[in-house]
């Protein structure tokens, strides 16, 4: 059964939440780019773009979800009708669209982007926007979708991410209040990582700090490993115990309102290795510091990618690989806190500007000079940018 129902009042709630206005003002942006590009319609369904115009926050989005914003009217939230309740409770502005479990989702989409279509009595073939890079949108669905009669599709997924990229006031306060919970949570696993601690202990403690502070469920699982599997990168927590001459890499991320705030650290539990990848923590440190220079507006990504990449290689006095050195942050959603975003790597002509938010990063793995890594959030001013996550270096 397909039904349509607006957003009620949900109950108190301590959640972050923007005013009504604010979705209001982020849909008509969209709406002018919209108009800019030509479409008529447009099918958002990244879950970190969906949150961002409309506030919708579960973790229901392994069943197809949509927003479908026309130029005029009320956008059309199309979702799994037995997450209508939650939906109407958290989103604002919109209408919604529930399917059966037994209806194909590509109807319940082409069934609300016809009913808009025809609402602004538009005639056929409708242009319409999608995004071709969003991990929410399966082939099988896609399929039918493109070979509708009556539309034309056009890829407009780096325009809508695009909005996301600066953050207002509200916006920043959220990560600084991930940042404080990031800390906390570093703090506790650090103080956990001792000769005898199981890596799944030290995990635990991560996770029972983040959330006692008032964390939300983060996009991505804490990466907490012994240095005989750092270059494993994406792979967390063993039930291996710690041995007195190892060392271990805490990366992690604290949730607030679905935005977060990213750190790592790495600690040696011996002094003497510590010692031996001296060399190694110079260099990344060094080089972190001509990054953090570097993170100014009018700069290009690609830019902020060389200073770093150049510094790490003068420290080293030779060539260095690596395959970026961070990336923007904001609005997260499983599978990862990076929400899709731009990457601080070659060719990447993307501009700073004030109000974004990075995880930066200064991975110096493997080598002669050892390993050292450690990373921060960090927020683009005016005249530069300021380092959010508050945890002091390990060794």
């Amino acid at each position: 059964m397909t039904h349509a129902q607006r957003r009620t009042a949900g109950p108190h709630t301590d959640e972050p939440r923007f005013p009504p206005q604010e979705y209001e003002q982020r849909v008509a942006v969209t709406r002018g780019a919209m108009e800019r590009h030509g479409l008529d319609v447009l099918l958002v369904t990244a879950p970190e773009d969906i949150h961002y115009l409309c506030g919708l926050d579960h973790q229901g989005h392994f069943a197809v979800t949509g927003l479908v914003v026309p130029l005029d009217g009320e956008p059309v939230l199309v979702e799994r009708a037995m997450e209508a309740a939650t939906a109407a409770a958290q989103t604002n502005g919109v209408r919604h669209y529930g399917y059966e479990d037994a209806t194909d989702p590509a109807d319940a989409l082409l069934a609300a982007l016809t009913q808009a279509i025809g609402d602004a009595h538009r005639a056929p073939p409708a242009a319409v926007g999608y995004q071709a890079d969003s991990l929410s949108l399966p082939p099988a669905v896609w399929d039918r979708l493109r070979t509708a009669g009556g539309l034309t599709w056009k890829d407009f997924g780096a325009q809508v991410s695009a909005q996301r990229f600066v953050h207002t006031e509200r916006e920043i306060a959220l990560v600084r209040d991930a940042a404080r919970l990031s800390d906390t949570a570093m703090a506790a696993g650090l103080a956990a990582a001792t000769a005898g601690a199981r890596e799944n202990e030290i995990a635990a403690t991560v996770y029972d700090a983040m959330l006692r502070a008032g964390g939300d469920l983060p996009a991505f699982a804490p990466l907490v490993r012994a240095t005989d599997r750092l270059d494993q990168e994406h792979l967390t927590w063993s039930r291996r115990t710690l041995g007195p001459r190892d060392a271990v890499f805490l990366e992690l991320s604290a949730a607030r309102g679905r935005y977060h705030a990213p750190l790592a650290r790495l600690r040696h539990l011996d002094p003497a290795g510590a010692v031996r990848d001296t060399r190694a923590a110079e260099a990344s440190r060094t080089a972190m510091s001509v990054l953090r220079t570097a993170l100014h507006p009018g700069n290009t990504a690609e830019q902020v990618f060389r200073a770093w990449h150049s510094a790490i290689e003068s420290a080293l006095g030779g060539p260095y690989e690596r395959h970026h050195c961070g990336y923007l942050i904001g609005i997260g959603f499983p599978p990862g806190w990076m929400g899709g975003s731009r990457t601080l790597r070659p060719g990447n002509t993307m501009e700073l500007r004030a109000g974004m938010t990075f995880h930066i990063q200064s991975w110096l793995l493997g080598g002669e000079f050892g390993s050292h890594a450690y990373s921060d959030t960090a927020l683009v001013t005016d005249n530069g940018c300021e380092i959010l996550t508050r945890t002091p270096l390990t060794d």
